[in-house]
């Protein structure tokens, strides 16, 4: 119904205006509409008591009464105008329990799991994550996986735990191609500097530079080599290990091969030996060595080791012996050959072949040549006499008997 308006006429008492029982069902209508637009038909259902600044009327299921507006009924179009908070307050969205908090932006819906608390951005996320000093980044015992830079710092960091070696919750540099080697925890560049084509190796604690004996730009194949005397080391990748040739030898490489020739002389008789002296020798002469050379005798040789027990006895040991034996009578051939090596003792007890015993018995050299202070040789002539001795001039007791036979 239209508002209805009360006719008051155009003068006082001119009786053109509507009567007092007209007047009052208008008044009547007007107000009837009012209470069944805001009321029940007989009571209003509005109630403003104790309202506060920003307060609006919400219906209660009774009555339209102050409350803040505190639940939407529909979705809210801000109509290209902001939410805003005042005195720094905060603005919070805070979803019942479990339930999410979507935000979406043309086809993209970002969400925050009110379940797992998990935040899923479904697209790219451009951010500044950049302190101006160390100290200022919150705790990584707080924040750990937080991922930040500092402004004037080459690397960036991130908070960890690091259980290797107790570390614990850290603010960890991360390594980035702009980044030295150097940086890890277990490289040491400073101790000892690298120098040009030095490789990292281990020291039991650290990877320091150390010069690399394989090799870089190319392989050195030897490390150490040893010779009949002498011995050398490669001490570069530039090294060369010479094999160079001696006394008719003569050494050639041709490829990967090297070959070693001999082109001297091959002896092809004993008097062409090095250690052989063949000086006068004849048709059934034999070889014997004297320590030094193969030299020539005339008949079978034995050789006897000739030593001493103090000053009381001559030991002999060799053909015929078994083992040391003191002062033995000595069996002796015509025409053969025996050799009294007494090189070891022989100063202090010289030796002398006798045809009568004593100190001052007769010397009999016949056949014999070297000393009796060293190799005495002596070859038993055919006409020697059956019974000789031996003798050390300087001592008495020491002495025996030769038996010539043959």
């Amino acid at each position: 119904m239209a508002k209805q308006l009360l006719s008051l006429g155009s003068f006082p008492n001119d009786n053109t205006g509507d009567t007092l029982r007209n007047g009052g069902d208008k008044i009547n209508d007007n107000f009837n509409e009012i209470y069944s637009a805001i009321g029940n038909g007989s009571l209003l259902q509005i109630s403003t008591s104790s309202a506060a600044t920003n307060q609006v009327l919400r219906f209660n299921g009774t009555s339209f009464v102050a409350s803040d507006y505190n639940t939407l009924t529909s979705s809210l179009d801000v109509n290209n105008n902001s939410i805003i908070s005042s005195s720094n307050g905060n603005i919070t969205i805070a979803p019942n329990g479990t339930g999410d908090v979507l935000l979406s932006a043309g086809s993209v819906t970002n969400t925050f799991d009110g379940t797992t608390g998990e935040i899923d951005f479904p697209t790219k996320i451009a951010y500044k994550n950049e302190y101006t000093a160390l100290g200022s980044v919150p705790a990584a015992a707080t924040y750990p996986g937080y991922f930040f830079t500092v402004d004037g710092d080459d690397n960036p960091y991130v908070n960890i735990n690091i259980t290797s070696g107790g570390v614990g919750d850290v603010r960890a540099k991360l390594l980035t191609e702009y980044s030295s080697i150097g940086q890890l925890g277990d490289v040491d560049l400073n101790t000892n500097l690298p120098t040009n084509n030095q490789v990292l190796k281990w020291n039991g604690t650290n990877w320091v530079p150390g010069d690399d004996l394989a090799g870089v730009s190319s392989i050195n194949t030897f490390a150490s080599v040893s010779g009949d005397t002498g011995t050398t080391s490669a001490d570069s990748q530039t090294d060369t290990l010479t094999i160079a040739g001696g006394t008719n030898i003569v050494t050639s490489i041709s490829g990967d091969t090297v070959t070693i020739d001999f082109n001297g002389t091959i002896p092809t008789t004993f008097a062409a030996m090095t250690d052989t002296d063949l000086a006068g020798i004849t048709q059934g002469d034999s070889l014997y060595w004297n320590g030094t050379d193969w030299v020539v005798t005339r008949s079978p040789i034995t050789w006897w080791e000739v030593s001493a027990n103090g000053s009381t006895d001559y030991t002999f040991s060799g053909p015929g012996f078994t083992g040391s034996v003191a002062d033995p009578t000595i069996y002796v051939y015509r025409g053969f050959t025996y050799a009294f090596d007494n090189s070891v003792l022989g100063v202090a007890h010289p030796l002398r072949i006798q045809s009568t015993q004593g100190l001052s018995g007769t010397p009999y050299t016949t056949g014999q040549s070297g000393s009796g202070q060293s190799v005495l040789y002596w070859t038993v002539p055919m006409d020697a006499p059956s019974t000789l001795y031996y003798q050390c001039t300087q001592h008495a007791l020491m002495n025996g008997t030769i038996t010539v036979v043959g």
